[in-house]
């Protein structure tokens, strides 16, 4: 049925129709449950530290947020893992994109099999720490890398570009500068002071992540793709 105005009777009156009214898509849903998620679980990690105390000697009842912590950083990865699928058709077909793309994918489940592991028991603690940054790093390339092509090829806004770059930088960046910190500071006694902004930095990246999501659903997904972003690329 054509939208607009049809004839509603023999005698010539036009009826107005309106359109329906255009639901949430479904890569802005995915978007939608990936940040909500990440947001909670981010939360519960906060509070792990600062009610639970991991850190100290002194056990208490707030252990069972660092595990719900852990559960939910699964269904976070793994339901943002069709938001970086949906993402290629708001950007240039490029060899970027694609290989970018599938990179990010493979290590966002390797991040949610990593927790899920630790959960289970397999992985202690120190070893899976070490894995999941690695998988975390390809993340944030994608970022960034996306956020780079789109912000060139203009098929994102400035807005959405300028704030995945911002945060795909700031994690790698973040690592960079902790292992230099350390490094620097273990002649001088105080590894942790010198590695602190790297740390910061670094948090600060990790407590951001789910708000890219949540960007995407609310300035790239509740609009058709671009005409430019259609095109071939050519990066």
């Amino acid at each position: 049925m054509t939208v607009g105005c049809l004839p509603a009777d023999r005698g010539g009156v036009l009826t107005e129709i309106n359109p329906p009214q255009q639901g949430i898509s479904q890569p802005a849903l995915w978007a939608l449950t990936s940040g909500i998620v990440g947001l909670l679980a981010n939360a519960l990690l906060v509070l792990f530290f600062v009610l639970a105390q991991p850190f100290s000697e002194v056990q208490n009842g707030f252990g069972w947020l660092g595990t719900a912590n852990d559960w939910l950083i699964p269904v976070q990865f793994l339901t943002m893992i069709p938001v970086a699928l949906a993402l290629r058709r708001w950007l240039p077909r490029t060899r970027s994109v694609r290989v970018s793309t599938a990179i990010a994918i493979a290590a966002m489940f390797a991040v949610a099999i990593l927790h899920l592991l630790l959960i289970a028991g397999v992985l202690d603690f120190d070893v899976q720490v070490l894995m999941a940054v690695a998988a975390f790093l390809p993340v944030y390339a994608w970022v960034f890398i996306v956020s780079s092509i789109g912000h060139r090829h203009g098929a994102l806004s400035r807005s959405v570009t300028r704030f995945g770059l911002l945060l795909g930088a700031s994690f790698p960046l973040g690592l960079l500068i902790t292992a230099a910190g350390y490094l620097a500071g273990s002649a001088s006694g105080h590894p942790l002071a010198l590695a602190s902004p790297g740390i910061v930095l670094g948090a600060w990246s990790w407590l951001a992540l789910p708000v890219w999501p949540l960007i995407l659903a609310r300035l790239v997904f509740s609009k058709p793709p671009s005409f430019k972003a259609d095109k071939e690329g050519l990066s």
